[in-house]
């Protein structure tokens, strides 16, 4: 699957299937920027409206994610942070980047 819209539509699904209540999902990388090329892959933040993440986190909220990559034949990269660990990163370059090239899904 290669069409760009197609490839939203079933990051977004996945994002409203998973996703809790004031979670947020984030497209950020060379995909927001419109700059990808054939291998690049997907980057996704999400944010949880949490004090903290725990392993099922991973399981339940990033990992169909990373599934849904798969079966697409894409690469989809999330990483994962409760709103506060965001918040506090708003300092660093990646944080800034980010910012610079988001596109929120959720």
């Amino acid at each position: 699957m290669d069409n760009r819209k197609e490839i939203l539509n079933h990051i977004v699904h996945v994002g409203r299937q998973h996703l809790p209540h004031g979670g947020r999902l984030i497209l950020y990388g060379s995909q927001a920027r419109g700059t990808a090329t054939d291998s690049s892959d997907w980057d996704l933040l999400i944010i949880l409206d949490k004090k903290s993440i725990d392993k099922s986190d991973y399981d339940n909220i990033s990992f169909p994610f990373t599934a849904l990559g798969w079966d697409i034949g894409q690469t989809i990269s999330p990483v994962i942070y409760t709103r506060h660990e965001w918040d506090n990163y708003s300092f660093s370059p990646f944080y800034k980047n980010v910012q610079r090239d988001a596109i929120y899904l959720i």
